[in-house]
């Protein structure tokens, strides 16, 4: 059952509503060609407007939906289309299986053991729990915890924001206080590697990424001039010789990087902060947010201006994208690109000449010469 609503006097927008399985499903069409074109033109060009829960139950199906617009040629035989998937996709659904009256029960009085002061939130059902403790550095952290119906006699499944995953140990005396022990003592292992990780994040202009959570390995760091060190750290070691590369243009980076891979054989005090050895390695200073002029440091494409470049079509585009992968080499210049933005920049040159599968023109902000490799000729 389907029931479609002019949004406007033009009948370009509507909003429909779905029941699927029961329920009642609301999405927005807009951009819908008018009545004199219908029948002649698809909806190819069309606009989804999805609230959160079925935009989540579409994901993986985007570019089916997208097939679908192109062949409609109205709006009626596209809800039917969009009605079709979104009944597959709902049966495809895992049951939800109620426990017994047993398990709340159990439930109640293994959290009134371990205290409510620990729960930091907990599901209607009680079949999902967040816990929360403190570690000696007085950082809180929340284990998500989802309990099957016949839990305890079945593994409950635990995670938390930590760089190496807790593989839970459970037996047939298992308990909610067993789950937040174990993960109170994998918190610990990392006290060392959370310091150090927090001092980069304070210290230095981090690029990647935005939001590091305490799982996160990874930082970009700036180093001026366009140019960045990448590293990753090994949580269980985390003051010693970081994966590590470097990004910006060669005439920069060159001595930085001989620098670095000198240290190899002898990295400096393990007792001091990783990034303080990093420094006195590379022999100079990380720019810090307060005191660095934010277009000395900047990843952004200077053709785009954006840093990731999105992909997708219509009105699914993904939030991730590519991030500039090709520099200026000139010293002076070294301003970052996507390469899918430089090729067609170049192309647009008449100047530009092609060699096979690789286009040779100038920088777009300072006229060096540039390459780039192209997908298709």
């Amino acid at each position: 059952m389907a029931t479609v609503l002019p949004l406007n006097a033009q009948l370009t927008a509507f909003q429909v509503f779905l029941l699927v399985q029961g329920k009642e499903y609301e999405f927005g069409l807009h951009n819908v060609p008018s009545p004199e074109e219908a029948g002649k033109v698809s909806l190819r060009n069309a606009k989804l407007d999805c609230k959160l829960e079925l935009r989540m139950l579409l994901e993986g199906f985007e570019h089916v939906l997208q097939e679908r617009m192109k062949q409609s040629l109205d709006v009626a035989t596209f809800v039917e289309e969009f009605k079709d998937i979104l009944d597959r996709i709902v049966q495809a659904q895992p049951q939800v299986v109620l426990p017994s009256a047993s398990f709340y029960a159990w439930i109640v009085a293994e959290i009134e053991a371990i205290g409510w002061e620990h729960v930091a939130w907990i599901s209607p059902q009680l079949t999902t729990l967040h816990l929360c403790f403190f570690d000696v550095a007085g950082r809180e952290h929340i284990v998500h915890v989802n309990l099957p119906p016949d839990y305890p006699e079945k593994q409950p499944l635990a995670t938390a924001d930590l760089p190496i995953a807790v593989e839970l140990r459970w037996g047939p005396d298992g308990t909610m206080n067993a789950i937040l022990s174990q993960f109170q003592l994998a918190a610990e292992r990392f006290q060392d590697f959370w310091a150090n990780m927090e001092d980069i994040d304070k210290h230095v202009w981090v690029m990647e990424p935005e939001h590091p959570s305490r799982a996160n390995c990874f930082r970009r760091i700036a180093l001026g001039g366009h140019c960045s060190l990448s590293i990753t750290v090994n949580p269980l070691s985390p003051r010693s010789i970081p994966e590590y590369r470097f990004f910006g243009s060669d005439a920069l980076i060159s001595p930085i990087r001989k620098r670095m891979d000198s240290c190899m054989s002898h990295w400096y005090v393990m007792d001091r902060l990783l990034r303080i050895n990093l420094e006195d390695v590379l022999e100079l200073t990380f720019p810090c947010p307060q005191d660095t002029d934010q277009d000395d440091i900047s990843a952004n494409c200077i053709i785009c201006y954006n840093y990731r470049l999105p992909h997708g079509t219509g009105d699914w585009v993904s939030k991730e994208g590519l991030v500039p992968d090709r520099v200026c080499d000139n010293g002076s210049c070294g301003r970052p690109f996507h390469s899918a933005c430089l090729v067609e920049w170049l192309r647009a040159i008449p100047t530009t000449r092609q060699s096979f599968d690789v286009l040779f023109g100038s920088c777009p902000c300072c006229s060096h010469p540039i390459m780039v490799k192209c997908t298709s000729g």
